[in-house]
């Protein structure tokens, strides 16, 4: 774990369909699904259809799901923008293997994917929810500059939606962005 933080071998690789069980596997994680996936591991069939719709997303610029990778470790995180029912606005989710919490890569993860889409022009706003208790994903929406938008309800209870506009300031500490790998798409997967 530390020795991936000295390096910076880090990046994110576009989701494929041959990503299901590693998704799957990294979701049913205990510390992973904690907050996700109404508090119980996801069911492999959900996870299919969530990589599924987030390829269909991709083909709108800014929009898709992504995998955290080094040379070591394939399925460090995961990371997805997808449009939100409100016009030109996206939502963020992001999760992490708990071997490589507290070394900011949420952060780098969620930046990197905001600062695409906004730059594809195809979202003004992006929006992030958390249940309440899960301060560690509240600290990432806080460090990437986005504002309390509204409560909410989830299925654990009590949540929060953050938001961050186009126009807004963004993180006060800029994270390094994450090279993005496009070579999958070309058939390297």
């Amino acid at each position: 774990m530390k020795q991936n933080a000295a390096r910076d071998d880090w990046r994110l690789r576009p989701a494929t369909l041959s990503d299901i069980d590693g998704l799957h596997a990294l979701g049913s994680m205990p510390l992973v699904y904690r907050y996700l996936f109404d508090g119980a591991p996801p069911q492999r069939d959900f996870i299919a259809h969530r990589v599924a719709r987030s390829l269909a997303h991709a083909a709108q610029p800014g929009f898709g799901m992504w995998f955290l990778e080094d040379a070591a470790t394939r399925y460090a995180g995961c990371v997805e923008l997808r449009p939100y029912p409100c016009p030109r606005t996206a939502e963020l989710t992001y999760l992490l293997d708990p071997g490589h919490w507290g070394q900011g890569l949420a952060v780098r993860m969620a930046w990197t994917v905001i600062v695409r889409a906004f730059h594809a022009s195809q979202a003004d706003f992006v929006i992030a929810g958390a249940d309440v208790p899960n301060r560690a994903s509240v600290s990432v929406m806080h460090r990437l500059g986005m504002r309390f938008h509204r409560d909410g309800h989830y299925p654990l209870g009590a949540g929060v939606e953050y938001v961050l506009r186009r126009d807004d300031a963004g993180p006060p500490v800029r994270p390094r962005l994450l090279p993005v790998a496009t070579d999958y798409l070309a058939g390297n997967a």
